[in-house]
């Protein structure tokens, strides 16, 4: 049977997103707007000012903190070569599990998800156009897109922690779950069967956007009920994929003031 406090212990640590490197830490202790959780530091760090100023930021702002060996702290921001010894586990009020996605109703829900999108630059940005933009929220796997790390927030402006971000292990799996909720499954393909500007203002919608070389993967293609493209001219075969996220995102806002 199923263990309720496993359950509910594993839930916790899936919502909270790892940083790591000391300046990203470092500014996430300090920012209002970030609800840290966990400060892990590498027993063998060296003392430095900055090293003090996060302890002392931590115990003010009640945050656990937490010493671990080299490897155990490698584990833990799965980037022993970039972590500088330092990682936090933080809380984005946005932050939250796709199962949620299931529950709401209404028949205007649309929402952008991403097929191995592995560059924390376009990641980034992705994030910040569709936070800022009339969507209900990105579905973000785990497994295939580049992690939720600095470079990310970076590249966000720091709107990871604003933006409504879904999280589920698997894109696959999560699709054929909404689909089952009545949700319509668009892929955004340059060989797409309609124009974007086809599809209906309103609705139960999925935008998926493919890897930035080789596209939508042949499993996320086949599970889409209809592939779509954005009109391009001047012989030009792509856009970036943040440019076409935020088009997508947009849509009905440009839509409406055309």
């Amino acid at each position: 049977m199923p263990n309720p406090d496993y359950e509910k212990k594993k839930q916790f640590f899936e919502d909270l997103i790892t940083l790591f490197g000391r300046q990203p830490v470092f500014e996430a202790l300090k920012s209002e707007q970030i609800v840290p959780v966990r400060l892990h530091l590498a027993d063998s760090n060296k003392p430095s000012t900055q090293l003090e100023e996060m302890n002392r930021i931590a115990h003010e702002r009640n945050v656990e903190v937490r010493f671990h060996d080299r490897k155990a702290l490698s584990r833990i921001s799965k980037n022993g070569r970039q972590d500088q010894g330092v990682a936090l586990d933080v809380r984005a009020p946005g932050y939250r599990r796709a199962d949620e996605l299931l529950e709401l109703t209404g028949n205007d829900i649309q929402l952008v998800a991403l097929d191995r999108i592995t560059n924390p630059q376009n990641l980034g940005m992705i994030i910040r156009s569709v936070g800022a933009s009339p969507m209900a929220g990105l579905l973000l796997a785990r497994k295939g897109n580049a992690p939720l790390d600095g470079l990310v927030i970076k590249a966000s402006a720091g709107s990871l922690f604003k933006a409504r971000v879904y999280h589920c292990d698997a894109l696959p799996d999560m699709i054929k779950r909404l689909q089952s909720a009545a949700f319509k499954i668009y892929g955004l393909d340059s060989t797409g069967d309609i124009s974007i500007r086809e599809v209906p203002s309103a609705g139960r919608f999925v935008f998926v956007l493919g890897n930035e070389t080789h596209g939508l993967s042949s499993n996320i293609r086949e599970l889409c009920d209809q592939l779509i493209q954005i009109p391009l001219m001047n012989d030009i075969e792509s856009l970036n994929v943040s440019v076409a996220a935020s088009l997508v995102s947009f849509r009905n806002v440009i839509s409406a003031s055309g």
